[in-house]
């Protein structure tokens, strides 16, 4: 049975209108923007933002008791093929080369015009998602 809705009072002060993640079949599906704590993006470059998706990624699902190495597949969505390679060094920076399946999209937009960069990240936590 999933586990809807899990809310992480670290990533975001506050309810959002969309659960951080959700966990089934010893799977965590996550998705994050650059968003810090407060709501707001990340300043600086899409290598902000970025870092600050990987980093609200790591936050849930170590929350779940397991860590970066747990992602077998992320989803990459960047508004502006310019930004692909600072993108890029972020991303290879906190996961190997070697590291999850990865799917990556340049679109038009992500909701707000601040926004540069999403992440949605699969884990596999087995028995740690009981």
């Amino acid at each position: 049975m999933p586990k809807k809705g899990i809310i992480s009072d670290k990533v975001f002060k506050g309810s959002r209108p969309f659960p951080h993640a959700t966990i089934a079949g010893g799977f965590m599906f996550v998705c994050f923007t650059g968003r810090d704590r407060d709501g707001r993006f990340a300043i600086g470059d899409v290598r902000a933002q970025t870092q600050q998706c990987i980093d609200n990624i790591r936050t849930v699902i170590e929350e779940a008791g397991g860590s970066l190495k747990d992602v077998v597949k992320c989803t990459v969505y960047v508004t502006d093929r310019a930004n692909w390679e600072p993108m890029n060094e972020v991303y290879f920076a906190n996961f190997a080369e070697d590291g999850p399946h990865r799917v990556s999209c340049i679109v038009t937009g992500l909701g707000s015009p601040d926004c540069l960069v999403e992440i949605d990240a699969t884990a596999y936590l087995g028995e740690k998602a009981g």
